[in-house]
């Protein structure tokens, strides 16, 4: 047996490298980042352990195509031409065949937007229930955390609430993140992204990805992301990579950890937590997230996002999981549903409601089941009278007295509807 002086994986019997030829015909896994090192040397093995030597860098084969490629306008023309009409993969937020990145706080549901974006893609289903695939097709999918009975379930419980079976799905699945320092992983990488050509790749997360490198170093990231964008390229797959925001105030992609992500990313989604509340009773969580999206090809736009996800028998880790997720874009200067320092978070939300009739009479009832429907809880009746009667000291609002045995109405001023909480 004999190995690559390179990489030391095995080699074949005509003295080649079994990863270099995991790429397409004519392209060497090495040629991406560095010189090819096909053909190279072998190394004999004594008792299985190869013999110390010291590496030689050979001569690249005339097979290899050059690395770098040089066109007139022209000739970019011709082939952009010849590819057809670019398309969207994510309508309005993701084109296809782009790499980017979704970043967001510890426990944001970065994993849950993950599936749910590779079950809407192999499915053709809206992501989200709310933003249209014009491109679907095969999935691969690298999930370095909570193993395959993890994944399993939450992919089996995204397709149930889109109305598909799971097994149907075009889904390929790595319960590892592949280490992107490793020729290994990238050489297996690209095999399976050759054989499957997916329309998406997903990876998550980052961080167990880059191992060894700094993340710090902005060119150190940059050459390390530029690896898998370029074998994902190469079999005309997207890329979409989780990684998580820093510990920093504010939102946006400022706060994505470390260096070179948000530089290298076509695209970039940020997610921030606005409100989590769990149903004692069910155990189902209700979690509402704002997903900011910006890049150089996107118009950009903001996603307000509530998920609910309970299981049948909380106690059984293998329980079904049942998931329900809508969402809607909402513009920048709207009313988070967290609140600001200048408007405590619910006087904001009752504000919210009001403004939604129009300026329009609704009792407190009224306001409060349009509040659950958009962000999924209400609130105590204490807290609305209490910020309902603030909201009229402060001029957004007026209280209409409507008699003995009536309930109250509340409307929302001039002053309210242009108010900015």
């Amino acid at each position: 047996m004999t190995l690559c002086n390179s990489c030391r994986a095995q080699l074949d019997p005509d003295g080649s490298c079994f990863i270099c030829k995991t790429l397409p015909p004519g392209l060497c896994h090495r040629c991406q980042f560095d010189t090819c090192h096909c053909p190279v040397p072998a190394l004999p093995v004594t008792q299985g352990k190869a013999v110390p030597a010291r590496p030689t860098r050979a001569e690249p084969a005339q097979s290899v195509a050059p690395v770098l490629r040089f066109a007139t306008v022209t000739e970019v023309r011709a082939r952009v031409a010849a590819a057809g009409p670019r398309k969207w993969l994510l309508r309005g937020l993701w084109p296809a065949g782009d790499y980017g990145v979704h970043a967001g706080e510890m426990k944001a549901q970065k994993t849950w937007n993950t599936v749910a974006v590779a079950v809407a893609v192999a499915s053709g289903t809206p992501w989200l229930s709310a933003i249209d695939v014009d491109l679907s097709g095969p999935v691969v999918m690298f999930c370095g955390e909570g193993g395959e009975a993890d994944i399993l379930r939450r992919i089996d419980a995204v397709a149930a609430s889109v109305g598909v079976n799971a097994d149907d799905l075009p889904i390929t699945i790595c319960a590892r993140a592949p280490h992107l320092r490793s020729v290994v992983h990238l050489g297996e990488m690209a095999d399976q992204l050759d054989k499957v050509r997916p329309v998406l790749t997903t990876l998550d997360p980052l961080y167990l990805s880059a191992g060894g490198a700094s993340g710090s170093d902005l060119y150190a990231m940059g050459e390390l992301l530029e690896r898998p964008q370029h074998l994902c390229q190469a079999a005309g797959s997207g890329l979409w990579v989780a990684t998580h925001l820093n510990r920093k105030e504010g939102r946006g992609a400022g706060r994505i950890t470390g260096a070179g992500p948000a530089e290298w990313g076509r695209v970039l989604a940020t997610a921030a937590v606005k409100s989590r509340k769990l149903n004692r009773a069910t155990t189902e969580t209700t979690v509402i997230t704002e997903l900011d999206f910006i890049g150089g090809s996107i118009p950009g736009g903001t996603l307000r996002v509530t998920r609910r996800i309970r299981a049948d028998h909380p106690d059984d880790l293998d329980s079904p999981l049942h998931h329900q997720v809508n969402a809607e874009l909402v513009d920048a200067d709207e009313p988070s549903t967290g609140g600001s320092a200048a408007m405590p978070p619910a006087r904001a939300k009752l504000l919210d409601s009001l403004r939604h009739f129009g300026g329009a009479p609704a009792t407190t009832r009224t306001l409060v089941d349009w509040m659950v429907k958009k962000h999924g809880h209400g609130l105590a009746r204490e807290t609305c009278s209490r910020e309902l009667n603030a909201l009229c000291d402060a001029g957004f609002a007026d209280r209409l007295d409507m008699g003995s045995g009536r309930a109250s109405e509340w409307v929302a001023t001039e002053a309210g509807m242009g108010a900015n909480p």
